[in-house]
């Protein structure tokens, strides 16, 4: 792996150099660059480490990333299929919680002593279009890793008294899996939740990108034959990934998954993404829900962003970062330091596989929401009219750089890295030119993608405060819709 620790050590000498703080006087009449340091233009040409790839005749494709610094090795096998997919709610996060609870060769009582009494791990959860089962343990116990991580992807037994005890809340799914989001509980009794579930009914109601909440009753309602019916439906190798990451060689690797999992039998079809229309938002709008005596206003922003695999991703990448990509961003500059009205003001967007929210958001004082408000669109309008520096934009291309930095500097990172390639529909080579796309963003491209994705009143405003000091000032900025967390699932049909 001596590629990777200088791929690594080389970003982690940019990431020294590209700190917002390093170089930059932080006053709040503006940042005043010291140190003009430019993108390093050897970073521009490193190319990430390859793993080793192989494919079984059933269609399961395996990704080795050897590292011998450590003596462990972690599995990760991510199958098509999760929330998106399920035919009834809940079944994939509990398929995947049950994962534990009792396979073939392995009781839950042996599957708990091998995890906790001896220190390995094991975990499994189901995400919007993926279910994942993961396992790790030290290099002289690859035989019982392999062999616990085949019996539960494929023979788990779903004990009715443990499926009993899940569903209760009372010690079922003994690794935690995840429910990807449609598991999450609503809003309700949490504001800010609230507001992200209005946000997702608006952006992504009526696709399958809509995040819905599993009641209890849902949860209740499942099976053992459910469950059983969801593992025969979608734990099959065709279209899965397998990784494989720590000491061991490629060629050990390969042998032991063809033992393992070389009569894992392909399902009939292939799992493929409904099609489906976003809603059309172009017409500004706040929905407001109403908190008496609310010493502070919830205030979040947002307009449909793209996926990663956009043309567009990469600029408004780096316009986020310059807007309110952390504490040198423009709103945490303007809304916090100049203005006062927060402790902190940010933006953010996380490009994946599907098209996400470009958001902003601040907690502020009651008696300047809106004022805050005023200053919010201040700073969207100036990203719209206004060149950035190159000064400005250069320090968001190294912050960028230096962060992701970060995210590639162990064997794991690199391979999921890999796998984004896969999953995301991008380039083989997209990472290997990352760092150039970044820094070939200009100041037009800054402009271009703010009014193409905020321009047009396309702003939407969430908001959580006592309405009656704060709607007056909010309607300035279009209609207002007040909302009862209660019944957002009753909102836009």
């Amino acid at each position: 792996m001596k590629n990777l620790t200088v791929f690594a050590l080389a970003f982690l000498a940019c990431f020294a150099v590209a700190q917002d703080s390093a170089g930059v006087d932080q006053s709040t009449s503006g940042a005043v660059v010291k140190g003009k340091v430019p993108v390093s233009k050897s970073l521009l040409k490193v190319k990430l480490p390859k793993p080793t790839k192989f494919q079984l005749k059933n269609g399961l494709t395996v990704f080795v990333m050897e590292d011998h610094r450590s003596p462990a090795v972690r599995l990760n096998l991510s199958m098509k299929g999760g929330t998106m997919f399920e035919p009834k709610p809940g079944v994939a996060a509990m398929t995947a919680n049950m994962l534990s609870e009792g396979a073939a060769k392995h009781t839950n009582d042996q599957i708990t002593e091998w995890s906790e009494g001896l220190g390995y791990s094991l975990g499994a959860s189901a995400a919007l279009d993926t279910v994942s089962v993961s396992a790790a343990a030290l290099t002289d116990s690859l035989d019982p890793l392999f062999d616990l991580f085949g019996d539960v992807v494929l023979h788990p037994t779903f004990p009715q008294d443990r499926l009993d005890k899940a569903k209760s809340g009372n010690g079922a799914g003994g690794f935690g899996g995840g429910q990807g989001g449609p598991g999450r509980r609503g809003g309700g009794a949490n504001p800010a939740a609230a507001l992200t579930d209005i946000q997702n009914k608006l952006f992504f109601g009526g696709t399958p990108l809509e995040r819905k909440v599993t009641s209890r009753e849902d949860r209740n309602k499942l099976t053992r034959d459910d469950l059983v019916a969801y593992h025969t439906d979608f734990f099959r190798p065709n279209g899965a990934i397998l990784t494989v990451v720590g000491d061991i060689k490629p060629a050990e690797a390969k042998k032991r998954v063809e033992a393992l999992f070389g009569s894992w039998t392909p399902g009939q079809k292939e799992m493929k993404m409904p099609e489906f229309k976003y809603r059309q938002v172009s017409e500004p709008h706040i929905y407001l829900v109403d908190r008496p005596n609310a010493a502070q206003t919830i205030l979040q922003f947002g307009v449909m962003g793209v996926a990663m695999n956009d043309e567009d991703a990469i600029a408004l990448t780096v316009a986020n970062r310059i807007l309110g990509g952390g504490s040198s961003g423009r709103l945490f500059q303007n809304i916090r330091e100049r203005k006062g009205f927060t402790y902190g003001a940010y933006s953010t967007f996380t490009p994946g596989r599907f098209r996400s929210v470009w958001g902003a958001n601040a907690n502020v004082r009651t008696e300047v929401t809106e004022p805050a408000v005023a200053e919010f669109f201040v700073e969207f309008k100036r990203l719209q009219t206004s060149p950035v520096t190159l000064d400005e934009l250069g320090r968001a291309k190294r912050s960028i750089l230096g962060s992701w930095a970060r995210t590639v500097e162990s064997p794991d990172a690199v391979l999921s890295r890999t796998i984004d390639v896969v999953t995301n529909g991008l380039s083989g080579d997209y990472w290997d030119k990352y760092a150039a796309k970044i820094d070939a963003v200009t100041p037009a491209d800054i402009m271009r993608v703010a009014q193409k994705y905020m321009g047009g009143n396309r702003m939407q405003m969430f908001v959580v405060g006592e309405r009656a000091k704060i709607e007056s000032g909010l309607a300035k900025y279009g209609p207002v819709t007040v909302v009862d967390p209660a019944k957002v699932g009753e909102l836009f049909k």
